[in-house]
């Protein structure tokens, strides 16, 4: 092996083989003027190249070209050429041969793949430029490699980022369609696959699907008193226990709150969508165990079967009906289900009717109230009202408040309908002040809802209705059920508070069909307790009816409260009231409820009502 003379360059190393040093010397001058930044190694045999192609490989130096004698001891140019492809198979390879060797040469070409062979002597600018285009052709196929590898590492990094924003996209998708608490499908998939059900009957009338709408009883209770951290692992919890009630092939939901969803596909009969909801009721029999606390739970279901006689046009349709099925379940009695049938549908629709009728009504004018006289029993005397209101439909007619009454509890509307009928009654009774000067003063009862009562600004809508129309607050009464109480139980003693301190008087309505807790009586400063018609019904022929109501006057006169009786029908009702100290009542007995120039004739004659029944 020769001395190379050449310092390193970066461009990589080139190596001559041949046996002659005086060939050697020739390529490494030639080379020295033709290839400027290339290094530049001589090897006198095969050998002494593999050994400097081992040292350049571990030292990780590019080779971009080889040029070779083919004739050489030991180990010929070709039998190199081939072993060394192997190694550098992009490196040009230049076979140089005697011009009798040149077929040899040939025959080694395809072998050693050789980039050209060149004759002994060579031509200097044949030589030149042969060298000129293997470096050349190196360089550009180095450079293309190096193009392929960054475009392979592009496609590569493509490849990862589209893989991430499929990752991305389907996480959101998920997200979009499930429910961050419970990990349920929501309303958004539910609604989905519904509709994908309803399709599925248009055009195959055998198949049946049922959906199951579910509300837990009594859950803002549990949310109240124990927080919403163990609100949360509650509903956590039910929705692990409703899973392991279904198939694989169902679908439950959680709609938001404690509203709950399921989707039976594919079922037999409606008998099969009963068997669900009762596996589900059963499931909530075994209490939770949340952080200490053991908690009992149960739900309402409302149970609608799809199927080609059934015949829904939309999901929402569906979920309306399954939603109102549900609320007919928890009325008739909590923990249990009901299936929709045609009657309920037809009451739907009415229902329907009447929350879409109910928003235009105010607006319309179409409500009016009625006034129901209370008098003292003992005498007749009329010492006030109680105000209801009643809606006349101008295609219906006069519909029956517990037709909308539900529905504007339900919808919110009782908010708006109910500070109407208290500033009309105010108004209207104000009026009568003035029409009728030398009448005793009279008092108006209003019933509050409990949207009402929990509403933050009520007490100032109350100070500002009585402002407005200038009736007397003395002169007013709110009727409160005992279960409104006890639901706002926190809030109650302010409020009541608040509302007596502007003169108002407090009357307990329903006395005795709630709660029924004493407790709250003594806690609570009221004015009145109302017997409920319950009671009074069977008051002339119960002697447990006569004891319930005797027990009730009893506890309001130690308590300073006075006593109301409702729904006084029948004189033998009014002497047994009167016998047991009852101090008022109201009823048919006396007046129905009345208009208001009816209410004026009443006013006129100034009689006592005992005699005009």
């Amino acid at each position: 092996m020769l001395e190379n003379s050449s310092q390193p360059m970066n461009k990589g190393t080139i190596i001559c083989v041949d046996d002659e040093r005086n060939i050697l010397l020739s390529l490494h001058d030639s080379l020295s003027q033709i290839a400027t930044g290339y290094a530049i190694e001589l090897a006198e045999s095969g050998v002494a190249a593999l050994s400097i192609i081992t040292e350049l490989s571990q030292n990780q130096i590019e080779v971009p070209l080889i040029i070779c004698d083919r004739a050489m001891p030991e180990m010929d140019g070709a039998t190199l050429l081939t072993q060394l492809h192997q190694q550098f198979p992009k490196t040009p390879k230049i076979l140089i041969a005697e011009l009798a060797e040149i077929s040899h040469a040939i025959q080694a070409s395809d072998r050693t793949h050789l980039y050209r062979y060149i004759t002994k002597p060579w031509d200097e600018t044949d030589f030149s430029l042969t060298v000129r285009e293997a470096l050349r052709s190196y360089e550009q196929a180095k450079q293309i490699a190096a193009q392929n590898q960054t475009l392979k590492q592009m496609h590569l990094e493509l490849q990862r980022e589209i893989a991430n924003r499929r990752r991305a996209e389907a996480l959101l998708v998920y997200d979009a369609l499930h429910d961050t608490l419970t990990g349920l499908p929501n309303r958004t998939l539910l609604v989905e696959r519904i509709e994908q059900a309803i399709r599925t009957v248009r055009y195959d009338s055998t198949y049946q699907f049922a959906v199951l709408f579910i509300d837990l009883d009594r859950f803002k209770i549990i949310n109240d008193s124990l927080g919403h951290t163990i609100g949360d692992e509650l509903l956590v919890a039910i929705s692990t226990r409703f899973r392991q009630c279904l198939r694989n092939t169902d679908i439950i939901a959680r709609l938001g709150g404690d509203e709950f969803a399921v989707l039976l596909e594919e079922i037999q009969d409606t008998s099969d969508a009963i068997q669900i909801a009762q596996r589900l009721l059963e499931s909530l029999c075994t209490p939770f165990n949340l952080k200490g606390h053991t908690v009992a739970a149960s739900a309402s279901i409302g149970v609608v079967v799809g199927s080609s006689s059934t015949a829904y046009d939309s999901a929402a349709d569906l979920l309306r009906d399954a939603d109102l099925t549900m609320y007919h379940a928890k009325k008739t009695g909590r923990a249990g289900y009901a299936l929709f049938d045609r009657q309920l549908h037809v009451q739907t629709l009415k229902l329907l009717k009447i929350q879409s009728d109910l928003h235009q009504a105010l607006e319309r004018q179409e409500f009016i109230l009625c006034y129901q006289p209370i008098v003292a029993l003992s005498t007749g005397k009329l010492i006030g009202f109680e105000a209801l209101v009643r809606w006349h439909h101008p295609q219906q007619g006069l519909i029956s408040p517990g037709d909308f009454i539900p529905v504007a509890e339900e919808t919110g509307f009782i908010i708006f309908l109910g500070e109407w009928v208290l500033r009309e009654a105010c108004r209207q009774m104000h009026q009568w002040q003035l029409q009728f000067p030398l009448h005793s003063p009279l008092t108006i009862s209003v019933n509050i809802s409990g949207k009402q009562f929990s509403q933050v600004n009520f007490v100032q809508q109350i100070e500002q209705i009585l402002l407005e129309t200038g009736f007397d607050a003395h002169l007013l009464k709110l009727e409160i059920t005992e279960s409104v109480l006890m639901e706002n139980a926190q809030s109650s003693t302010s409020m009541l508070s608040q509302l007596q301190a502007l003169g108002i008087r407090l009357s307990i309505d329903d006395f005795g069909t709630g709660y029924s807790s004493l407790s709250y009586l003594h806690r609570l400063r009221l004015d009145t307790l109302k017997i409920d018609r319950s009671f009074v019904r069977d008051v002339d022929r119960s002697v447990e009816q006569i004891e319930i109501i005797r027990t009730i006057i009893a506890l309001a006169w130690n308590l300073g409260m006075d006593v109301v009786a409702e729904g006084i029908e029948t004189k033998k009702q009014l002497f047994q009231l009167r016998s047991l100290k009852c101090e008022y009542g109201q009823g048919y007995l006396f007046a129905k409820p009345l208009d208001r120039a009816a209410i004026e004739t009443l006013l006129a004659q100034d009689l006592p009502l005992q005699y005009l029944s």
